[in-house]
């Protein structure tokens, strides 16, 4: 990364790095390290995923003194997890610096892909700066951008079970260059696309249920 890409992230994380470096390695895909003399991200990426448990752990245990253990598990699984992490990737634009090798499309990147830089980038922020300063980088651009995501998938199949309603799934396919995802349920054929297999099937989850719930209504 060059210095101008460099001041731009920090900007936008709120935190700025003693060792650049560590930065630079956080936005450096394998493929790059492939084709170039550099440190990739992947080991700091772990690290990074450590640290996000940990922190996000203990802010709802602080929150909630009263919260069970599972229910404490079960919400941090959700708040740690790639969509929402994807999402804040997306939102602040930081796979626009990520370096890759020639040929790979970064822009084609899956949820869970997406969602590596965020935990990358949290791992060098801990190298860098220690847990006091995850807690600042988190506070400016994590807690206020993350909600909880419903869980379609099992809402739909709970649904049909408690509906008596069939709901066969189809395998899903590549099209374009996307996946399909496809469904009948109540004499309807529903389909819906996306960059992974899990992201066609989440789509399609909340695009049945929704319609089955709105015909609840009616």
């Amino acid at each position: 990364m060059n210095n101008p890409e460099l001041t731009c992230v920090q900007d936008l994380i709120g935190y700025t790095f003693n060792n650049g470096n560590l930065l630079s390695a956080a936005f450096t895909h394998s493929s790059y390290v492939n084709e170039h003399p550099a440190v990739g991200n992947e080991r700091i990426e772990f690290l990074g995923d450590c640290v996000l448990n940990f922190l996000v752990g203990e802010r709802l245990f602080l929150l909630d003194r009263t919260a069970s253990e599972g229910g404490l598990s079960a919400k941090r699984s959700t708040l740690v997890s790639r969509t929402p992490l994807a999402r804040i990737v997306d939102k602040l634009g930081l796979m626009r610096y990520l370096r890759v090798g020639a040929g790979v499309n970064k822009n084609a990147f899956a949820e869970k892909a997406r969602s590596d830089i965020f935990e990358a980038l949290l791992g060098a922020v801990y190298l860098d700066g220690g847990m006091d300063a995850c807690r600042i980088v988190l506070d400016k651009i994590y807690y206020d951008f993350v909600i909880p995501e419903r869980d379609y998938i099992s809402a739909l199949k709970n649904y049909g079970e408690e509906h008596g309603i069939s709901l066969f799934w189809y395998d899903a396919y590549m099209q374009d260059g996307m996946f399909v995802a496809e469904m009948d349920a109540v004499g309807k054929r529903f389909c819906e696309k996306g960059r992974s297999k899990h992201d066609a099937e989440k789509k399609l989850a909340e695009t049945v249920y929704k319609a089955l719930a709105q015909t609840d209504t009616e």
